[in-house]
């Protein structure tokens, strides 16, 4: 499991560092004493668990988590027990009280795991089933604020990052949905639909020319990484 640890004491961090190396199925990608950077962080990068403190700078770790859109699983490492409550009904994995002790740690790890593992099934059995029943997805649902339109995947011409949000562009309007790069592929398929710069995937069935820096998508141009220029020749080139 992919994870960060967000506190502002160094010895906290380095205790949890301590503990994630001993622990097999833990990769740590970053540490964070400022949790605005790793809410940035979190908008790049596709992560499964976070250690969590309770008092932060700028903003608590309470108000960090209702922060997110999209959650990973959360422990929360903190040494005040009286959040404990609060933060349970955020569905948080566990909250530990410092001093953590390395027993504690794993138990609270494990439980994180097998939380992991049920969702990972329970997504495999829905695609599984909709494979058996020969089904192919020809739309998507995009929720944008307080509406939800349903949109198919052969009216979509490219997907924009902008900021905090994903805009797919259609071949009538554009829709903003709040999510970031990591999860595109999970609202349009992959199959159809490939990435061209950090913060552009299009369409394959919609590109017109390409030139060296920039593809024609429809009416717009779109610009093309020359570290995915390679992989998009490899997908239109027969």
């Amino acid at each position: 499991m992919n994870c960060i640890i967000v506190d502002d004491e160094p010895n906290a961090i380095d205790v949890l560092k301590r503990y994630v190396k001993q622990t097999p199925f833990l990769r740590l990608l970053q540490t964070f004493r400022n949790p605005i950077k790793a809410l940035g962080y979190l908008q790049e990068e596709k992560i499964d668990l976070i250690f969590l403190d309770i008092n932060l700078p700028n903003l608590s770790g309470i108000q960090f988590a209702k922060s997110l859109e999209n959650k990973p699983f959360i422990i929360y490492a903190t040494a005040y027990s009286e959040y404990a409550v609060e933060s349970y009904e955020l569905n948080a994995v566990d909250y530990l009280v410092k001093p953590i002790e390395f027993d504690r740690f794993i138990k609270a790890v494990n439980k994180a795991r097998e939380l992991a593992q049920l969702k990972n099934k329970s997504q495999n059995a829905i695609l599984e089933n909709a494979a058996s029943a020969g089904q192919a997805a020809e739309f998507v649902l995009l929720k944008s604020g307080a509406l939800t339109h349903k949109v198919n995947l052969s009216e979509i011409l490219f997907v924009e990052k902008e900021v905090n949000y994903l805009a797919f562009q259609t071949t009538t309007k554009k829709i903003l949905v709040r999510a970031n790069m990591t999860e595109i592929f999970s609202y349009v398929p992959e199959s159809q639909f490939c990435r061209v710069h950090k913060s552009f995937v299009v369409s394959l069935a919609h590109i017109h020319t390409l030139e060296v820096h920039q593809l024609s998508v429809g009416k717009f141009k779109v610009p093309v990484g020359s570290s995915y220029r390679e992989e998009l020749m490899k997908r239109i080139v027969v």
